[in-house]
């Protein structure tokens, strides 16, 4: 469902004649366009019975006062994730006592780019969080205990990143932390929020976080290194507990 789209958009951009030749730098746009088939091809045929989309979407039923706790749980997830995007460096370090600094360098905008931030800041935190906690997790609920809905809608969500492997875990991680606060909360526009919060957080890291990173790989893996992780796990708690208590009061 995911990659049938995108294929067969592959084949107009690439043999079409008309935009052929834009192609190359255009090409990411069958993703955007390809996402947003499967996404609203699934709801039509699966999401039965049809959703009330007025009663998801009311926005008087969030809580704009608990937003710089959903930038906290973002932030904290970042400390968190960090050694899991640094994993391999880090074994390289304890057997060579060598630092590999980050290559990520940022290359300006760009077609890619901009496809790639409308999917990233629009289309993910919207229509990802519809399908994997709206729908999946409310359907596994209905039939599973709520750990066994979260581990398996927080999988599939792991799953279709994984043209991205190091980011498997981070994205597992954020379907648990996601899964949690649509269920304290039975508002999916927290975790709409907060999706798209991570996500522009990564694009602010691209462009302008080169001096952070390298500030990051310069702590040699020391203690501060492994308090930042450990900041990161009690923001992410704080931020949830906040969250969920407020909304249950």
């Amino acid at each position: 469902m995911w990659y049938i789209p995108q294929l067969g958009l592959v084949g107009l951009f690439k043999y079409t004649d008309l935009i052929e030749r834009g192609f190359n730098e255009h090409g990411y746009a069958v993703v955007v366009l390809g996402s947003l088939i499967s996404y609203l091809t699934v709801f039509y045929f699966y999401w039965k019975p049809k959703p009330n989309l007025k009663s998801i979407f009311n926005i008087q039923q969030f809580d704009f006062t608990l937003i710089p706790y959903l930038i906290l749980i973002v932030i904290g997830l970042g400390f968190v994730e960090q050694p899991l995007l640094d994993f391999e460096k880090i074994i390289d370090y304890y057997k060579t006592s060598e630092i590999k600094f980050h290559s990520h360098r940022f290359a300006g905008i760009s077609a890619f780019f901009i496809y790639f931030q409308i999917s990233s800041l629009l289309i993910a935190p919207l229509f990802e969080e519809l399908f994997f906690r709206k729908f999946l997790f409310s359907k596994l609920l209905e039939n599973n205990k709520l750990w066994t809905s979260i581990i398996v809608s927080s999988l599939c969500f792991s799953v279709i990143h994984f043209e991205t492997p190091d980011n498997l875990i981070p994205t597992f991680i954020f379907g648990v932390i996601a899964c949690l606060i649509y269920f304290k909360t039975k508002n999916i526009w927290y975790t709409i929020i907060a999706h798209f919060l991570n996500n522009l957080f990564s694009m602010l890291y691209l462009i302008y976080g080169e001096s952070f990173f390298d500030w990051v790989d310069g702590l040699n893996y020391d203690f501060m290194y492994w308090a930042l992780f450990v900041f990161g796990i009690l923001a992410t708690i704080l931020g949830m507990k906040k969250i969920t208590t407020a909304n249950n009061t």
